[in-house]
């Protein structure tokens, strides 16, 4: 099955909003073998809709709208699909009162031109909305699939993931695909492709490389009838692994933070983190992880010398002699905060975030981390490059790979 995506929304074309649907659907689509043919943006106009869809529809078996589903004038998208399939648009009670309940619950009375909202197309399959007023839909025309759904990401998210992804797994009657991503930390997609070609000719299923900060994603493909299409990927992984070893960390969803928190929390293991140049990011992406609070004891961002020194014990003598960016310093911190939360394991990040070099003269990006744990210290020397942001999300995603090796070795 072949899908395209059009996104409805002016504030996209703007820049004003980022949108994140795309990509979203893209990954999930990917990863139940459905393939993105094309993805375009559109005004709120119904015309630039209608014109999206039918070009859509002659190349795809699945179009799946976003946004434009709103109870205002420049909402759309139920009325251009409705003008293109030869439909109409239809009063649905029940979605109108559950509109009403929900208004209730929070204390407000619906305004009347959300009523709009309760107008679906003859023939559809209303997906339910949890988190807003927007109902989705799902209308099949000629063996051929339109899904609508609203554009808040937060909405479109959980609609698709409960309610999209099933019907398509239920419906898709075409030639199917598999696909599995191996995540991958520490080398670069062009070293990659080297280790995996040096291994010389083999029959393998497509891969795609997508690098992410200091990750690659190691995306197979297979393809034919389902069970073909997994032997074959399973096959694929096995070699990938045996060539490239502890640089795939995990598969899927999967992610540092939760390999690492799954970990910790197998072993009642306990965990604290100082941060200087990564401003809190580590913490930020540590508490995204449920159940956080079982190893988790919490951390310090100690943005300045004498933080460091209050708090975390780092000696004045240390950070003179060996400056705040330094192996010595991120080693400091990290058996300050051990000692300051009382934890098992602590990690520790300084440097240089950029775009400019610190007063001492080191350059932007240059980065240390530490770990320490019951099997003693360990820190290493980064040199990253990219943008501010971009240092900040290595060194974090750096640090996470170091805490993951270490609790590899217990």
């Amino acid at each position: 099955m072949q899908a395209d995506l059009i996104c409805v929304g002016s504030e996209l074309l703007t820049g004003l909003i980022e949108n994140s649907n795309a990509g979203f659907l893209a990954r999930r689509l990917w990863s139940t073998g459905i393939s993105v043919r094309e993805t375009c943006v559109v005004a709120d106009h119904e015309e630039a809709i209608r014109g999206a869809l039918e070009r859509a529809l002659e190349e795809s078996s699945l179009v799946i709208l976003t946004g434009g589903l709103g109870p205002t004038d420049d909402d759309l998208t139920r009325e251009a699909v409705a003008s293109i399939l030869g439909l109409t648009l239809v009063f649905n009670q029940q979605w109108f009162d559950k509109m009403e309940q929900f208004f209730s619950r929070r204390g407000f009375r619906m305004p009347g031109n959300n009523r709009k909202q309760a107008m679906a197309l003859e023939g559809s399959i209303l997906l339910e909305n949890r988190r807003g007023t927007a109902p989705g839909a799902i209308v099949e025309k000629e063996g051929k699939y339109i899904i609508m759904l609203p554009g808040p990401p937060h909405e479109l998210q959980a609609m698709f993931d409960e309610q999209v992804l099933p019907f398509l797994a239920e419906n898709n009657k075409t030639r199917l695909t598999a696909v599995k991503t191996l995540k991958c930390i520490g080398i670069g997609e062009s070293m990659l492709e080297e280790k995996i070609k040096a291994v010389g000719k083999w029959d393998l299923p497509q891969i795609s490389y997508v690098a992410r900060g200091y990750e690659v994603d190691l995306q197979i493909k297979g393809s034919g009838e389902r069970e073909a299409a997994e032997r074959s990927i399973e096959e694929a992984e096995k070699r990938l692994r045996a060539v490239l070893g502890d640089h795939i960390y995990g598969s899927d969803d999967e992610t540092l933070a939760g390999l690492a928190a799954a970990m910790l929390t197998a072993g009642g293991l306990t965990l604290s983190l100082a941060e200087s140049c990564s401003g809190g990011l580590l913490s930020d992406l540590i508490t995204d992880i449920p159940g956080s609070s079982k190893f988790y004891r919490g951390g310090l961002i100690a943005y300045n010398k004498e933080l460091k020194t209050e708090l975390l014990g780092v000696s004045r003598e240390l950070l003179e002699r060996e400056g705040e960016t330094s192996a010595a310093t991120a080693l400091a911190m990290a058996e300050g905060a051990k000692k300051l939360f009382r934890t098992d394991f602590a990690v520790g990040i300084t440097g240089v975030a950029g775009p400019d070099s610190d007063r001492a003269g080191n350059p932007a990006g240059l980065v240390y981390a530490a770990v320490d744990g019951p099997g003693g210290p360990e820190s290493r020397q980064l040199n990253l490059g990219g943008s501010r942001r971009a240092v900040k999300e290595r060194s974090a995603q750096i640090a996470l790979d170091m805490l993951r090796k270490v609790l590899l070795r217990l």
